[in-house]
C-alpha cells in the first residue's frame, strides 16, 4: 500500500510551476529556478529549497548538463517527474471542483 504524498502550499506552488512545462514539453524540458519563481510566484530566495524538497518526494528531478535547440550547454535545471505530474493533475481537478461548486451555491 503506497503512502499518500502530502505537499505544503509552497511545494503545490512550485509543483504547479514545473508541471506547466511537463504539459507542454513532457520530459525534454527542464527549467531555471528563475522560472519556477515567476511562474510560482514565489521568491527566488525560497525556490530553491522548495523545488529541491519536491525532489526529494520524487515529484520533481535534477538534470545537469542540458543542451539547447542550438547543441550549446545550457546548464542545468530541474523538471517536474510523472508522479509528480499526477499529483499535479489530481491537485488541478480539485481546484476545479472546489471552483464549480463554489458556483453552484
Amino acid at each position: 500500500m503506497s503512502k499518500e504524498i502530502t505537499v505544503s502550499e509552497r511545494e503545490e506552488m512550485a509543483l504547479m510551476a514545473l508541471y506547466e512545462t511537463y504539459e507542454d514539453y513532457g520530459d525534454e524540458l527542464c527549467i531555471y529556478f528563475s522560472v519556477v519563481a515567476e511562474r510560482s510566484g514565489l521568491p527566488l530566495n525560497k525556490v530553491r529549497r522548495t523545488v529541491r524538497a519536491l525532489a526529494r518526494k520524487e515529484l520533481a528531478i535534477y538534470q545537469r548538463g542540458l543542451f539547447d535547440d542550438d547543441g550549446m550547454v545550457a546548464g542545468s535545471g530541474y523538471r517536474c517527474t510523472e508522479k509528480g505530474a499526477d499529483l499535479a493533475v489530481k491537485i488541478k481537478e480539485a481546484k476545479q471542483e472546489k471552483q464549480s461548486q463554489k458556483k453552484m451555491l
